[in-house]
């Protein structure tokens, strides 16, 4: 048996750093939200035991240190002792790029596994091995808009936002997520700490959104000088909002005016890669999640 399954991108409408934890992760409240940039996973039951992952188009790690093969690990350890799986996964999202993809990875596997075989019968089952194997993974077996605490993987589900057009912006830069996160000054972003009330979490739209912050961008911006670069070709080019997602190296953008990105990539640092995308509500992902 075999399926093809799409593995999207996220980025965080907002991320806020809360204190640092005795394991050494962060605290943190942060706004996921699911783009339509994907990956592909087929993945394919076999008879016989192990996993085994190929990486046909993109680059990504094929051998037991990628996420997507941890998933399948985990969950043919759990669920389906007695099989086996074939991964083949299209890379498109960009690693290292604050887009999640890897996570993302991980997530599809566990669900599509759960899909193609009818075990595990609960979500928080795979909520609980998505856990173990990052703090990004379990936002994907939900989707859409959606609140994160704790490391990330405490998911609320929120009312979803109106999809719309946006720009990710990515420029030919590597970050080291541990080198933002050990920069950062955490009694200075509790000090511009924004309130997640209820109130403000259920009225939630774009307008409103603009209130909201990264506390990553601040290192980001400082380390970094082609990313000032970036953003400042964004904020020039008349972009109504500019946030980092998670912590970089990708840019999202939001323009009020479709025609003001005609020439964005001519001004953009060379080797930059501009992508146009479409935030996804939960329907819409479970209506694209398999490929026809």
């Amino acid at each position: 048996m075999t399926t093809t399954f799409r593995s999207f991108a996220k980025i965080n409408l907002h991320l806020e750093i809360r204190g640092r934890r005795s394991d050494g992760y962060h605290d943190l409240e942060t706004i996921f939200q699911t783009v339509d940039l994907t990956d592909s996973i087929t993945i394919e039951v076999t008879r016989g035991g192990g996993v085994d992952l190929s990486v046909s188009e993109g680059q990504a790690p094929s051998d037991k240190t990628n996420l997507a093969h941890r998933a399948a690990v985990a969950f043919l350890s759990r669920w389906a002792p007695g099989s086996g799986v074939q991964l083949d996964l299209r890379k498109r999202i960009p690693m290292g790029g604050g887009l999640g993809g890897g996570s993302s990875n991980a997530a599809t596997v566990l669900m599509g596994m759960q899909e193609m075989l009818g075990v595990p019968k609960s979500r928080q089952a795979l909520v609980n091995v998505a856990s173990e194997l990052g703090a990004d993974v379990p936002y994907f077996l939900w989707g859409g808009t959606a609140l994160g605490r704790g490391r990330g993987d405490e998911i609320e589900p929120l009312p979803e936002l109106a999809e719309r057009t946006l720009w990710l912006i990515t420029p030919p830069i590597g970050i080291s997520t541990a080198e933002v996160f050990g920069g950062l000054r955490v009694g200075d972003s509790a000090n511009r700490s924004v309130d997640l009330d209820r109130q403000w979490l259920d009225s939630l739209d774009w307008e409103n959104l603009t209130e909201g912050r990264n506390d990553l961008e601040e290192t980001v911006l400082t380390r970094f000088p082609v990313m000032r670069d970036v953003y400042n070709v964004l904020v020039e080019a008349g972009a109504t909002m500019v946030r980092l997602s998670g912590a970089g190296a990708t840019w999202f953008a939001l323009f009020a005016d479709a025609t003001a990105t005609d020439e964005l990539a001519t001004r953009l640092p060379v080797g930059s890669r501009v992508v146009q995308t479409r935030t996804l509500t939960r329907s819409s992902l479970d209506r694209l999640r398999v490929v026809r």
